[in-house]
């Protein structure tokens, strides 16, 4: 019989955070695992959401002692309780934030329940253990990113236009479309999550790609998304993104303000060469992240950790 790992999910809307975890899952289940997952009450429950391909694998109730592992990320810790004796934790962080706490995000504070910890870049690893609070191992395993998905007609989309993904900075991405139309180039700002296929959709029908980070991502998987897409790429350095990222060898790195994201736009549009450098070494980038490398690496961790 195959040992039962549980997950739990509190999906409001698409986020690449839900979309590593739904990568986890299937990485689980690939290994032997008995994957299930639990959806709050107020998770939808549409196309958006990954687990609804697979309905006969979401629990009813979350029963964290019937599981031999749980998997947590986020605030899913919120749902388990501390004064009960509990099988061996996963926490999956994403996000340098782990290591920070606020009354709506408490991260910091689940960093000394114990867990075997999975870090999605060295950023993120180097900031919860630099908090000194962490109660178990961690591991840094790289976001991988998975490409096989059925793109539908990229509505909204302006064929060959600059693509600005501003969800994470919709008033520097309006500025920023505002200055490239003022100098003649035709722009797709996007300032909503979207489901992922539709996203996708939108940035492969682009002629540049700007993606804004927050300053301090945990990986960022936009950026390594055009990369895969051939796409030539404007992305400041944010952290975590500097797993993958290389300043004028992949991608060009500009400070995150309208003037020198612009600039460096003007510049990949006027030089062919350079853009085609910059899509060249994306494209090695890209598969140097693939779902299968991220699969082995858990892979041995849950045997290092003696948990397979």
């Amino acid at each position: 019989m195959s040992p039962k790992v549980l997950f739990h999910r509190d999906f409001r809307q698409y986020t690449g955070g839900h979309g590593k975890v739904w990568d986890y899952f299937n990485h689980l289940r690939a290994l032997g695992w008995d994957a299930r997952v639990y959806l709050t009450a107020q998770s939808l429950r549409d196309e958006s959401n990954p687990w609804m391909q697979c309905p006969e694998l979401i629990v009813e109730k979350f029963n964290p002692q019937a599981a031999d592992l749980l998997f947590l990320a986020g605030m899913d810790w919120q749902a388990v309780p501390a004064n009960i004796p509990l099988p061996p934790i996963i926490n999956l962080l994403q996000g340098v934030r782990h290591a920070q706490s606020t009354p709506e995000l408490p991260l910091r504070d689940f960093l000394s329940r114990p867990a075997f910890r999975v870090c999605v870049s060295q950023a993120v690893a180097d900031a919860v253990q630099a908090s000194g609070e962490v109660n178990g191992p961690v591991r840094v395993i790289p976001a991988a990113l998975d490409m096989a998905v059925n793109a539908p007609t990229a509505a909204g989309a302006l064929q060959g236009a600059i693509f600005i993904g501003a969800q994470k900075q919709p008033s520097l991405g309006a500025a920023l479309a505002d200055w490239l139309q003022a100098h003649g180039y035709a722009v797709d700002l996007l300032l909503d999550m979207l489901p992922r296929a539709q996203y996708l959709a939108r940035l492969s029908q682009a002629a540049v790609a700007v993606t804004l980070p927050m300053s301090d991502e945990g990986f960022f998987l936009p950026g390594l998304e055009a990369m895969a897409l051939g796409k030539p790429l404007v992305m400041p350095a944010a952290g975590g993104n500097l797993q993958y990222a290389r300043d004028g060898q992949n991608c060009l790195m500009p400070p995150l303000a309208v003037e020198p994201l612009g600039q460096a736009v003007l510049r990949i549009h006027q030089d062919a060469e350079l853009r085609e450098q910059l899509v060249q070494a994306a494209h090695l980038t890209a598969l140097r992240f693939a779902p299968a490398e991220e699969r082995q690496a858990l892979a041995e961790a849950l045997y290092e950790w003696r948990l397979m």
